[in-house]
């Protein structure tokens, strides 16, 4: 079986690395190329080596829950047919009504101005619409996102990941299966507070291939840098077919 290379977005907009017209490059070449977007019980169970993806899988995951998750990605995956995951920081999210997308005419949002307040990110409510779409689906990306400078102490990492996870559970009503962890970073010991937790997979920042038996609490993934569809391609043939050349890259540059 082929690795599946999982995608690490953050913003999707006009003023950002990737733009709506550079998304929508990628997920047509991912529809004119025979990619599938499984979900994550699917490749949960893939890595587990309990079932077989068909064809060509990649994974495209988005940090942290940005506005622009909703009002520039969500509609052109919704347009292509494909899913995705939003790691969402459950203490910045909103219970604000749903905002105008791009398919309703609205305009990219100002994410350099506006990245950290509080309109820069989702709100449940989209949430719930994106992910009862399928769409989307909700991961944790901890409650409070709380290690920015890297050297500031998690003083209750078990508490962040049970909180965020049935906070997600109560606004969407579904458990979320995986957690990315704020800047790749964590120790060996939140992976037993993670199990606790019931979260299934947990998502690293480190590039590398994602195969069948693979541990399902080191997921690799690469950041999306560029909206360049040839720097993605490269990625892709790396990530998604070369296996042992993937380790040594991600070993080097991750």
């Amino acid at each position: 079986m082929n690795p599946v290379p999982v995608l690490m977005y953050h913003h999707v907009a006009a003023d950002r690395e990737v733009t709506p017209a550079d998304f929508e490059r990628h997920l047509r070449y991912f529809r004119e190329n025979g990619w599938r977007t499984p979900d994550l019980g699917e490749f949960a169970d893939f890595l587990n080596g309990e079932r077989s993806l068909p064809g060509k899988n990649v994974l495209l995951t988005f940090d942290d829950g940005y506005a622009d998750n909703w009002i520039c990605a969500a509609p052109l995956l919704k347009k292509y047919g494909f899913r995705a995951v939003v790691f969402v920081t459950t203490s910045r999210l909103t219970d604000n009504p749903p905002r105008k997308t791009l398919a309703d005419g609205a305009a990219s949002p100002d994410t350099l101005k506006n990245e950290r307040g509080p309109d820069g990110f989702l709100s449940w409510r989209e949430v719930k619409i994106m992910t009862e779409s399928g769409v989307f689906e909700a991961g944790s990306h901890t409650e409070t996102h709380n290690n920015f400078d890297k050297r500031a102490k998690w003083a209750d990492m078990e508490g962040e990941l049970r909180r965020s996870a049935a906070v997600i559970d109560d606004k969407t009503g579904a458990r979320p299966l995986g957690v990315g962890w704020p800047w790749g970073y964590f120790e060996p010991r939140f992976l037993d507070y993670a199990k606790r937790a019931g979260y299934k997979l947990a998502f690293t920042t480190r590039p590398g291939a994602n195969i069948s038996g693979k541990d399902t609490f080191h997921i690799r993934r690469f950041k999306i840098k560029t909206g360049n569809l040839n720097w993605l391609k490269r990625r892709l043939w790396l990530y998604g077919g070369q296996p042992a050349l993937a380790e040594l890259y991600g070993s080097l540059h991750g």
